[in-house]
């Protein structure tokens, strides 16, 4: 083989491992982020709320575990492939590829909960306000402030809201996952706040009415 030929070999090798090196770091923030966007995902295609899936909240841990083992496994690949195609080891280019990895799977998954989730939950939140505008649609009702705790993005407002809205005579719901805080609007006539304690929300957010001492 000649220098040009195994010059053109090493190029192609290389440009096989950045590849795969970064779709390793693009699936790892996916696998993080699958709780937030999942349940989303239905709702966007018009298949009707999901609300079932807004579940999946509970496990975010263990899906950032799954990411950061995707990542490590993507690092692990991309380092062995690396010294077995180049002339010799070298510590600081295993270093730089690792970190290179890493950097840019966590900064996908960054990317996806503070500005494509939100972004996501608020074309969802409206698809789901509008499902429910004919069928509880309300001339005058009354607006009852709750405390929601429990809320770790964008997504997990979007459920909130769609459990509060299959309550029979509740019209609108809106939650705020940052501040916890939510609005809904219901029917005097046929239901009253303390109803809204019915709302099949997940196990681990709590829901109470807002106090006024409470922060804002």
């Amino acid at each position: 083989m000649d220098i040009k030929e195994f010059k053109k070999e090493q190029t192609a090798l290389v440009k096989t491992k950045s590849s795969t090196s970064l779709g390793g770091a693009l699936l790892a923030a996916g696998a993080a982020a699958i709780c937030c966007v999942g349940p989303l995902i239905p709702i966007l295609l018009g298949l009707g709320s999901a609300t079932a899936l807004f579940g999946l909240d509970r496990y975010k841990p263990w899906f950032i575990g799954l990411g950061l083992l995707i990542l490590a496994l993507a690092s692990w690949f991309a380092v062995r492939k690396q010294n077995r195609c180049c002339a010799g080891k070298s510590k600081a280019r295993n270093v730089k590829t690792v970190a290179t990895i890493f950097c840019t799977g966590i900064g996908a998954y960054l990317l996806l909960q503070f500005a494509v989730v939100p972004a996501l939950s608020s074309i969802a939140s409206s698809k789901v306000a509008a499902d429910h505008e004919n069928a509880n649609q309300i001339a005058d009702g009354q607006d009852v402030k709750l405390k929601i705790d429990g809320m770790t993005c964008a997504g997990c407002a979007v459920g909130v809201e769609s459990a509060f809205l299959e309550i029979p005579g509740v019209s609108t719901a809106k939650v705020d996952w940052k501040t916890g805080h939510a609005t809904v609007r219901i029917d005097a006539e046929k239901i009253q706040p303390a109803d809204l304690f019915k709302a099949k929300v997940e196990p681990q957010y709590t829901v109470q009415l807002f106090d006024k001492t409470d922060k804002q």
